[in-house]
């Protein structure tokens, strides 16, 4: 095996940096493009978002859920769904999501990934993109 691409897109390293309000409508959040030089390959993609949720609703459901979403040339490859922590006596209530798409003989050329998020229940709370963000992919034959 050998790594024969890199590339990242950083929207924060640090927590409470940004504050990235999310609707109920995908927004794009982080963007990059990676080279693929042979068909047989992998291309693993790991991405960590940070973020808070504040007015949780009190009524079942009572917590909101992000959806993170990641495309390849407009094509969703990925997603996400993670619920808030439980409503307890601290607020915001911080959450952080990391997760990794490993996904096999990419076409080789230039391909452009994207990081989408939305707040799945709006009504149940406000999701804010505080960081850190980020996304990064390698491709490995």
């Amino acid at each position: 095996m050998a790594l024969l691409n890199y590339n990242r897109s950083i929207l924060t390293n640090q927590t409470n940096t940004s504050a990235i309000v999310l609707t109920g409508i995908d927004q794009l959040i982080l963007e990059f493009g990676l080279f693929v030089s042979q068909a047989l390959n992998f291309v693993e993609l790991l991405t960590t978002v940070g973020w808070t949720v504040t007015d949780p609703s009190p009524l079942e459901p009572d917590q909101p859920i992000i959806e993170l979403t990641i495309q390849q040339d407009g094509v969703v490859v990925a997603s996400i769904n993670q619920e808030s922590i439980e409503n307890g006596s601290d607020t915001p209530l911080e959450n952080l999501s990391t997760f990794q798409a490993v996904l096999t003989n990419v076409p080789a050329g230039h391909h452009v990934y994207q990081l989408f998020a939305r707040n799945l229940q709006t009504v149940q709370g406000t999701i804010t993109i505080i960081g850190p963000a980020n996304i990064s992919g390698k491709v490995i034959s």
